[in-house]
Parts: C-alpha cells; sequence; structure tokens
C-alpha cells in the first residue's frame, strides 16, 4: 500500500513538471502571423527596412518618409500583432501620422511577423529590438525629435526601454500592463498556480524568457523626465485600466497624462475614435515639440 502511495506521488509530480515544461513552450511560443498588406494599400509610400538588434536578430520593417518631417514616430506592436495589426489600426494610423507631418518607422518585434526569433521572451530581449528601432530612426533623420508610440506589449517596452536610458522627446502608452507576469497570469488564468509558476522558471532557465525583466510599474519610478502620454480603454478585459492607472501614479514626474476611453477594450481606442485618439496623441505631440524648440532656440 505504501508503495502505491509512493508511486502515485511520484506519477503526480511527474506530471505537475510535463505540464510545466508544455506550459513554458506554449508561453513562449513565437506569436507569429502575417504581415498582411502594405502601406501601398493605402496609396502610400514606403520603403522595406531591415536591421539587427544587439544580439544580432535580424528585424524588419518599413519606414515612410514625410516632406518636410518635424519628427519620427516609432511604432511598437502588441504581443500577438504585427507593424501592419488590423485589431489597433496601425495601418491607418500610420498614414495619419505621415499625413501631419511625421516620418513613421513600423517593425516587427522578434518572433513576430517577418523578423526573425522563434519565441516570445516575455519582454526582456524584446527591449532590444525597440532600442534598435529607433536607432535606425535616428540615423536616417538624426536631427528631428522622435516620439515612441506603443501598444500593449509595445508600450511596456516604451516604458521599460525609457528606464535603461534610451532617448526618445516624447512617448505614448497604449494599454500597457503593470508587469509581464501579472499579464501573463491573467491571460492563462486556467492553468494552477503551482504550475503556472514553475513553467516561468522554466521558461526563464531554459528558453531565456524572463517574465519579471519587463515590469513598467518598477521601471517608471526610475524614468527620466521624458513626456508620457498613457491611453487605454476601460472596457479592457485583458489588461484592465487599473493596470496604466497603477503605472501611471508611480511615475516620478509631472509630465505624465492619461485618457481613460469609455467603452473601449484592449489597443482598440484608435479604431473606435480615431478623430480623438489622433487629436489626444496630436495635442500631446504639439506640447512636446514645441517646448522642445523653445528650448532649442534658448541654447
Amino acid at each position: 500500500m505504501i508503495w502505491l502511495i509512493v508511486l502515485a506521488v511520484i506519477a503526480m509530480l511527474c506530471a505537475h513538471v510535463l505540464a510545466a515544461i508544455y506550459c513554458a513552450e506554449l508561453f513562449t511560443r513565437s506569436k507569429r502571423r502575417r504581415v498582411e498588406g502594405t502601406p501601398g494599400d493605402l496609396g502610400l509610400r514606403y520603403e522595406e527596412v531591415q536591421f539587427d538588434a544587439d544580439d544580432d536578430t535580424l528585424l524588419r520593417g518599413w519606414y515612410l518618409e514625410s516632406p518636410g518631417a518635424r519628427g519620427t514616430v516609432v511604432l511598437a506592436h502588441d504581443t500577438d500583432g504585427t507593424r501592419a495589426d488590423r485589431h489597433c489600426g496601425l495601418f491607418m494610423l500610420q498614414r495619419d501620422y505621415l499625413r501631419r507631418g511625421f516620418h513613421v518607422m513600423a517593425f516587427d518585434l522578434r518572433g513576430r511577423g517577418e523578423s526573425g526569433g522563434v519565441r516570445d521572451y516575455f519582454g526582456a530581449l524584446e527591449q532590444q529590438d525597440l532600442a534598435a528601432a529607433v536607432s535606425y530612426a535616428r540615423e536616417r533623420a538624426e536631427a528631428l525629435p522622435v516620439v515612441l508610440h506603443g501598444f500593449g506589449l509595445g508600450a511596456a517596452l516604451t516604458i521599460c526601454a525609457l528606464a535603461e536610458g534610451l532617448e526618445v522627446d516624447a512617448a505614448i502608452a497604449d494599454s500597457p500592463f503593470t508587469s509581464a507576469r501579472a499579464y501573463l497570469r491573467r491571460r492563462w488564468a486556467a492553468v494552477p498556480a503551482p504550475t503556472f509558476r514553475l513553467a516561468l522558471r522554466i521558461a526563464r532557465g531554459y528558453f531565456g524568457a524572463d517574465a519579471d525583466a519587463t515590469q513598467p510599474l518598477r521601471a517608471i519610478t526610475h524614468m527620466p523626465e521624458i513626456p508620457l502620454l498613457f491611453i487605454h480603454g476601460k472596457a479592457d478585459r485583458l489588461v484592465p485600466l487599473a493596470h496604466t492607472l497603477n503605472v501611471a501614479g508611480a511615475a516620478l514626474t509631472r509630465r505624465v497624462e492619461v485618457w481613460a476611453v469609455p467603452g473601449v477594450g484592449h489597443c482598440a481606442a484608435y479604431l473606435h475614435s480615431p478623430d480623438a485618439y489622433l487629436r489626444h496623441c496630436m495635442d500631446f505631440i504639439d506640447s512636446v515639440l514645441s517646448v522642445r524648440r523653445i528650448n532649442v532656440a534658448a541654447v
């Protein structure tokens, strides 16, 4: 009888470990989707570009030039998206920024779209991708200010990258989470807590995917005084509005604004109300760039 109990315990432990290994692979599995369409579908001229992250991962995107541009907007998509993410309306947003006098840099994070990589690293390595995209944008128009505009994971990466010293003039964070761990726990709520915790340890140890490497709630306390606009839908069930409110509340700088959009789900504010969305973004950007021009003129 004792041997049967021992065997049953061993069997349960083995099942627990195997389930955790499976979950670790599932959590980090590349969220690769096709890049559906190009800016050319909207009658826009664009250039296919590619560049490398610091670890030599090849990243692909496109660059749109606006004649007489007054700045460059770098767009960072969400976890399961691409540079052409239709759920967020990225195509039309690129067109709108272009028409308002901005170069636009849109790219695929590693493991997504047409970029290299085979894993989702929960932002641990994707921060390199964002830094590489900003660096490329600066090389193309080094005299112009840069605005980062991220969605979901891209918004979380934006906050963490700024805390690590990435230099931009302003940032817009649409629907960021407080931490990758909190996001994953909510997304995979059906996974038992012990299995979930072990899966994250395995993901870190075997795949290099560290769920604790992307923590906007902690990072924003170390972020320099860079103007930051938060946008979040009040009806977001994947990443509730409380995530943005907590991150914004932890900011030590006064140059933080929050726009909570009624009746809107995750990263859907632009498609829900494009005119209001652009008005908020452009009012914010214009206020930042006007101050920048005054400061430059005073030098």
